[in-house]
């Protein structure tokens, strides 16, 4: 099993690798460097998360999995406190994301709650985001 603070400190640095800015969001995520971020490029780097926390690879973020994930969004926004990382503490939590309120949290279900977050943020609704989103 992964250790939670090794946990807490990748999604740290995979949120803030290039600064404290949300700013950074865009050059982290954008993983064309095309200037901004699509649907596809943001469930790759959210696979990443979702990996990281599922530590028994079940496919599946179970309560305690789910409580280290929860706790490395709150660690990592005090540690930064933009406002990126403020809105993936309340935006990705246990009651958006499981969506058939049974404890636990699917790939299936995480993919859902990652579309409506990104529905959301995309101001435009041009399908990507980009700086006037954020």
């Amino acid at each position: 099993m992964k250790s939670p603070l090794i946990a807490s400190a990748l999604l740290f640095l995979l949120a803030t690798q290039a600064g404290a800015a949300d700013a950074s969001f865009l050059e982290d995520w954008d993983l064309d460097s095309d200037g901004a971020i699509t649907l596809e490029e943001l469930e790759k780097f959210r696979g990443k998360v979702f990996q990281t926390f599922d530590t028994n690879q079940d496919g599946v973020l179970d309560s305690a999995e789910y409580t280290v994930f929860d706790q490395a969004r709150a660690d990592a926004a005090e540690k930064n406190p933009s406002a990126l990382l403020q809105r993936a503490v309340h935006g990705l939590s246990r009651t958006s994301t499981d969506l058939n309120l049974d404890g636990q949290v699917t790939r299936e279900e995480f993919a859902q709650a990652l579309l409506a977050w990104f529905r959301t943020h995309d101001r435009d609704n041009d399908g990507v985001l980009s700086p006037g989103d954020f």
